[in-house]
């Protein structure tokens, strides 16, 4: 055996030593470096690894340099010593060796380490992870004079380099929170939470303050080792709170299914979200194609495929603790058009009962509806258009919203007739202003508007239709631009009627004629008007006659002045304004069936009276206070220039105010006897022009 082989020659090697030494005198010393010289020829011939005995079958053991603890697996940066079995005789320090080899059941070249006598400790560096090999060569005593060779063992070991250990945190129900390891190489973990005791690791959750900020710091430690690696992660984990599906909402157009949208509350993330369906009776199932990154910050997604039924969401956590959310049925909505009406039923899946409904119109119309209905009859409807229904039913647990419902309105019946006012505007243009009839507020959409005008026996003429737009109108309007006087000459009414999509026609509403004014003098000096015009019809027809009043205009429209209400056909201004050349009238009609505030005007009716200019032929500045200057008298007097010419040519007075009276001096002057010429040029408000001429003779 290994063990046995040359077991003499380090005695013989020894003694010859020492033979030597005697001979030639060598002191001690001497004799002590020969016996180092003999402990290394015996290293040198040390045998290869032998076999344990079975009586020591652990020769000797790796023990932590810190616990003295015996540790199986060797970490990186952490010092462990040698230390032989209590089952073997102990080896002097100055003959034993230990050397750490790479790889398994590795020893040095020849058996010989290269490491110092009596070094028991060892750190692993980064270089030595993997399998390693303890080497152990103990020599004999050569003192002991019994002779024999080293004796080598080994043992085969890990050098492990752990990361930091890496965990993961997750809220859970009750107030605790899951850690999930996310690496290995430790024997043992401990977890303390907020600075509290240490504890194992487990799969068991762990206590925290819930919605708060939480600080976790995991331990790794290897068996028997001194040495550990800390982790801290300081989280503020969500508090486990029930879902909520706040709205669904059916995005498809079919009553049996289709896409759906739904809108959620208290999804914070961290948990983990599913949708269920509870469908034809059976238990709640996941809803295929449901997002797997439900949660704060997404509020709502859309499935493309649900069935009728009934809708939940699940939040499950880290721990398996589940909660639901409360269930929304699905709402389908059906419905059918008939003669003027629009009927739609509805349902809630598996008979549910709403607390309330709302339907919407897409015309903006909004109807609450009670939570027992089951189906709505919409009779404000026109024919040929198009509505679009939206209901929202509203359940304790949230809001479910039906599949939109298109239905054109379908009707035989005419539609209402319209009601039509005719009434001028401030330049004399008949303007026809067309309202829906009956009960309702706008004309209906794609309808046509044709309005006809009669006018003096003729027979009646049609305007080119007017169309209610593609979401109908509360008002059309046309103007009819024929002169003035044509329509005096030929008083005209109109008519009009409605057309609708369905190509029902309503009857023709009844003629509207707007009053025609005339006005004339009442006097020879105009100084008085005499106002006549024709009967006002408005929709309430001849039956229903008109209350009239007389408006004084000014030339920009401005009512100056408003009679009281009349209700013949006839006036007189017995005290029209005296500084206007022209007199401005304008009657305005009331009642006779017209739409409530809605009036009819006539048209503007205009009297033009002749400027005058009295102006005497003398007179006498004297100064005992009779006609002592020359003053303009007249009527209408206005935008004028007046002078003044003595014999000479020369220009001694000019006004253009009658406020401007002549003393008769010139240039500061008295007065001079003498006659002197005067003329008078003015551009009445008719812009037509006038001059007069004269003399004026100073008396003094």
């Amino acid at each position: 055996m290994p063990g046995h082989k040359n077991r003499s020659r380090p005695c013989v090697v020894l003694l010859v030593m020492k033979k030597l030494s005697a001979s030639l005198g060598l002191p001690r010393l001497g004799l002590l470096l020969l016996l180092w010289l003999s402990a290394l020829a015996a290293r040198s011939q040390n045998a290869c690894p032998t076999p344990p005995p079975a009586s020591c079958p652990e020769p000797f053991r790796v023990v932590d340099a810190g616990t003295g603890q015996e540790v199986r697996t060797l970490t990186v940066g952490c010092p462990v010593r040698f230390v032989q079995s209590a089952c073997r005789p102990a080896t002097r320090s100055d003959l034993l060796y230990y050397q750490v080899v790479k790889g398994s059941n590795a020893v040095p070249p020849s058996c010989l380490p290269t490491t110092q006598a009596g070094v028991t400790t060892y750190t692993p560096t980064a270089a030595d992870v993997g399998p390693v090999t303890v080497f152990e060569l103990s020599n004999p005593d050569p003192s002991s004079g019994t002779g024999g060779a080293g004796v080598a063992y080994i043992r085969n070991y890990q050098v492990v380099s752990p990361t930091p250990p890496g965990f993961t945190v997750a809220a859970c129900a009750n107030n605790t929170a899951l850690i999930t390891l996310l690496n290995s190489g430790y024997d043992q973990y401990t977890v303390r939470v907020n600075g509290g005791a240490a504890q194992p690791l487990t799969t068991q959750p762990v206590t925290i303050v819930p919605g708060g900020t939480n600080t976790f710091l995991v331990t790794g430690s290897v068996a028997g080792s001194s040495c550990t690696q800390s982790t801290s992660l300081t989280l503020t984990l969500p508090v486990a709170q029930p879902p909520v599906l706040a709205r669904l909402t059916r995005t498809g157009s079919a009553a049996s299914g289709g896409p759906a949208q739904f809108s959620l509350a208290q999804i914070p993330a961290g948990f983990t979200y599913t949708l269920q369906a509870q469908t034809a009776g059976q238990p709640y199932q996941n809803v295929p194609g449901t997002p797997a990154n439900i949660g704060s910050p997404v509020a709502g997604f859309e499935v493309g495929q649900v069935p009728p039924g009934r809708y939940r969401l699940l939040r499950t956590d880290a721990c398996g603790n589940t909660a639901a959310s409360a269930e929304l049925p699905t709402l389908g909505l059906s419905g059918t058009a008939d003669n003027g009406r629009n009927t739609l039923t509805f349902d809630l899946y598996g008979g549910a009962t709403a607390v309330s409904y709302s339907l919407a119109r897409n015309d903006g119309v909004a109807l609450p509806l009670a939570g027992s209905a089951t189906t709505y009859v919409d009779a404000n409807v026109q024919c040929g258009t198009v509505y679009t229904y939206r209901l929202t039913a509203t359940l304790p647990g949230g809001q479910t919203v039906s599949n939109p419902l298109t239905l054109t309105a379908q009707s035989s019946t005419p539609p209402p007739t319209p009601l039509l006012v005719a009434s001028f505007d401030l330049r004399n243009r008949v303007v026809l202003t067309a309202t829906p009839g009956a009960s309702a507020t706008t004309f209906g959409a794609g309808g046509q508007l044709t309005i006809s005008k009669q006018a003096g026996g003729a027979a009646p003429v049609a305007y080119a239709p007017l169309r209610t737009g593609r979401t109908g109108a509360a008002s059309l309007s046309l103007r009819d631009s024929t002169a003035l006087g044509t329509l005096l000459a030929a008083p005209p009414c109109y008519t009009a009627t409605l057309r609708d999509t369905c190509g029902n026609v309503s009857a023709a509403s009844p003629s509207s004629c707007p009053a025609l004014l005339t006005v004339e003098a009442a006097d020879p000096e105009g100084q008085t008007a005499r106002l006549r015009w024709s009967a006002f019809q408005g929709p309430g027809g001849p039956a229903v006659g008109a209350t009239y009043q007389v408006l004084t205009l000014a030339a920009d429209g401005t009512v100056l002045a408003i009679s009281a209400p009349l209700t013949g056909l006839t006036y007189l201004d017995s005290a029209p304004p005296l500084d206007r050349q022209i007199l401005r009238y304008r009657v305005v009609a009331s009642g006779a069936g017209l739409p409530t505030g809605a009036l009819s005007y006539s048209n503007v009716g205009t009297l033009t009276r002749r400027p005058r200019l009295v102006m005497p032929t003398a007179f006498t500045p004297n100064g005992d206070g009779l006609n002592d200057v020359l003053e303009l008298k007249g009527r209408y007097l206005q935008n004028f220039t007046f002078i003044v010419v003595d014999r000479n040519g020369q220009e001694v007075f000019r006004s253009t105010d009658r406020a401007q009276t002549w003393d008769g001096s010139i240039n500061g002057h008295a007065p001079v006897n003498a006659a002197y010429v005067w003329r008078f040029d003015l551009l009445g408000e008719d812009n037509q022009p006038l001059r007069q001429t004269g003399t004026i003779t100073i008396l003094k």
